[in-house]
């Protein structure tokens, strides 16, 4: 392997005067994975926004280390923070709608808890973790540069108190075919809330207009929690031009 478009994930504490550490994941990945050998290139992200082409020096199990040939230019972000409120699930099932919507395109994850939602987050973090592991692999996946972060779960209440997003869409089926004509400016930030399978309440959904959310259609069938959320997205990253 002389250059391979793989992207890896190095934390920006482990790129240091212009030397690349890789962590020992990625150094098994490197060398057992891919079979990268001294002289091989390899695409290394730092998760916060910069992109590196590098040349490895060394590649080994335990610890590999490679030297920046260039800063790249990543082109696969999206031009405006896109924030996914989703109603806990089962984790393998949140597991899978965040992976895809990282894919397309997501910043963040808040889970949320509403009326309907199943709780399965234990109170030891792991799976947190796991949900930031995934945005992880996404992330490479996608050839993103940008991490997407996890926020620990809350109240649907409490995250719409808080006021801190200039549009708000959620799904529902009697709702508007599509966002408004009007487009977000650069700097602003869009929130799309999906509900868990039992939907949204009747308080939930009066919070939600209290904050002037829009009710987007997702179509004429019923879809799964996890597929409405993909859905949402490719809907909000359309309306942005961002897909």
């Amino acid at each position: 392997m002389k250059h391979t478009t793989t992207y890896l994930y190095i934390p920006q504490d482990k790129i240091i005067n212009g030397e690349v550490h890789f962590p020992e994941d990625e150094s098994v990945h490197l060398s057992q994975v891919l079979r990268a050998k001294s002289g091989d290139e390899i695409i290394v992200v730092d998760g916060a926004g910069s992109a590196y082409r590098v040349e490895i020096t060394r590649s080994k199990q335990k610890y590999s280390r490679g030297r920046i040939i260039e800063e790249i230019n990543p082109s696969s972000e999206p031009k405006f923070n896109f924030s996914l409120a989703l109603g806990t699930i089962r984790p393998r099932r949140m597991e899978t709608a965040w992976d895809f919507c990282v894919q397309l395109g997501m910043n963040e994850l808040i889970p949320i808890h509403t009326k309907y939602s199943t709780d399965r987050m234990k109170a030891d973090g792991k799976y947190m973790d796991r949900l930031r592991a995934v945005s992880i692999r996404a992330m490479k996946q996608s050839k993103r540069a940008v991490l997407p972060g996890v926020r620990d779960p809350i109240s649907i209440s409490e995250l719409l108190l808080a006021g801190s997003f200039e549009y708000i869409f959620y799904g529902d089926s009697e709702g508007l075919p599509g966002p408004p004509l009007k487009k977000p400016r650069l700097g602003e930030r869009v929130l799309l809330v999906i509900g868990p399978e039992g939907g949204f309440s009747s308080e939930e959904i009066r919070e939600l207009e209290s904050q002037e959310a829009i009710p987007i259609s997702l179509g004429p069938r019923r879809l799964r929690a996890e597929t409405a959320a993909v859905t949402l997205s490719v809907i909000a990253l359309k309306w942005t031009n961002d897909i």
